[in-house]
């Protein structure tokens, strides 16, 4: 392992071992909580001072061991649409007095150019800008399923599962594409859903309702879906210990089912070594697996890692996803994974891609059944 990679995971591993006490050492240096108005009631939905810094040092140390300052520039992007740009930028020096008192000069510098990029990418960020406007030309697609994914959304935040599910259900029995209800509903919907609960306009119960709800009713439209002969190839997908966000995974896994693969879904929060023994014993070709957030980088590594060292499965292509991976166009490779893909559509074509020149004989054409 090069010099810088040792260290770097050396300084990554002393922040997640003292990841409390400087925690608390970086409250003490800049309370949040003395921002708020003295004549207003505590909010006790809100984080500690404590608990957001540890959310600082946490994603700190992820970017320091993926070496991925986007990781980092992406948390305090996201704080500060709820803290404000300046107190974000206050609070990532407090982070910095942190880590100078407790770490060595040469385990400083490796940190102090992430922090540093992130107080810049902060200082330069604009206003965002709006989604559409009326004088907007809607992409192909989003335009006609517009309507629908804003009442589908309205109804989830109004508590009216039955009515969105309804909704969305009607529109698959009228011969709407599932795969586009997919795409152009269900995910745009679940990404604004996220959206609101990362700037505190949703509480984190509404957050789990509406993605209870979508995942029901996911299982509800595997009827629409068109009947595939099997392509001679399988997958596992599964998302690593800890990460409980599986959505996005189950929408790649479904639309890769409707190409003819033949899918073994372990779903949620699975031990790394699990994954790897269901890999071997099914004899899969591909392992689709996700990050919902960084933190869950490192796992998604150690995962690779472990395939490629079982003759087994170092056969076995990896394809990765999630929001960490949008936020640092490099980051997947970091990993040791294939490929990565953003969404279920671009997943198909990267797949497509990999096993291209993979054609099993004497298995069933992939082609699509009228």
């Amino acid at each position: 392992m090069p010099t810088n990679d040792i260290l770097r995971e050396r300084v990554a591993q002393r922040l997640y071992k003292e990841l409390e006490t400087l925690a608390e050492y970086a409250a003490n240096q800049q309370p949040i909580a003395s921002r708020a108005n003295a004549d207003e009631p505590a909010d006790s939905t809100q984080p500690s001072d404590n608990e957001v810094y540890r959310q600082y040092i946490l994603a700190l140390a992820n970017a320091v061991l993926m070496a991925s300052p986007a990781l980092f520039d992406a948390h305090a992007l996201q704080v500060s649409q709820q803290q404000g740009r300046q107190a974000t930028i206050e609070q990532i020096a407090a982070v910095r007095k942190a880590v100078l008192l407790r770490l060595s000069v040469g385990e400083y510098v490796v940190v102090a150019s992430t922090l540093s990029a992130a107080t810049i990418a902060l200082t330069a960020a604009a206003e965002p800008e709006p989604v559409s406007s009326e004088h907007d030309e809607p992409s192909a697609g989003v335009g006609r399923f517009d309507g629908i994914t804003k009442k589908y959304l309205s109804l989830l935040l109004a508590s009216n599962r039955v009515g969105a599910q309804r909704l969305v259900l009607e529109e698959a029995e009228s011969g709407t594409d599932v795969r586009d209800l997919y795409l152009h509903v269900l995910q745009p919907a679940q990404r604004e859903v996220g959206n609101l609960w990362h700037s505190s306009t949703i509480t984190v119960a509404q957050e789990h309702y509406c993605t209870a709800a979508t995942a029901s009713l996911m299982a509800q439209l595997q009827p629409y879906f068109q009947r595939t002969p099997r392509n001679g190839h399988r997958l596992l997908a599964a998302c690593v210990a800890g990460d409980l966000h599986t959505l996005g995974l189950q929408m790649v896994a479904d639309f890769l089912e409707y190409e003819g693969w033949e899918v073994c879904y372990l779903g949620a929060s699975t031990p790394l070594d699990s994954i790897r023994r269901m890999a071997a014993e099914q004899g899969v070709d591909l392992l689709l697996t996700a990050a919902s957030m960084p933190h869950h980088v490192p796992l998604l590594s150690e995962l690779v890692a472990a395939l490629r060292r079982d003759a087994i499965t170092r056969h076995v292509k990896v394809l990765v996803g999630g929001r960490p991976f949008a936020q640092d166009a490099a980051l997947w490779e970091s990993t040791g994974a294939d490929a990565w893909a953003s969404n279920a559509e671009e997943a198909v074509a990267v797949v497509q891609g990999l096993f291209a020149q993979e054609k099993k004989p004497a298995q069933a054409s992939s082609a699509i059944t009228a």
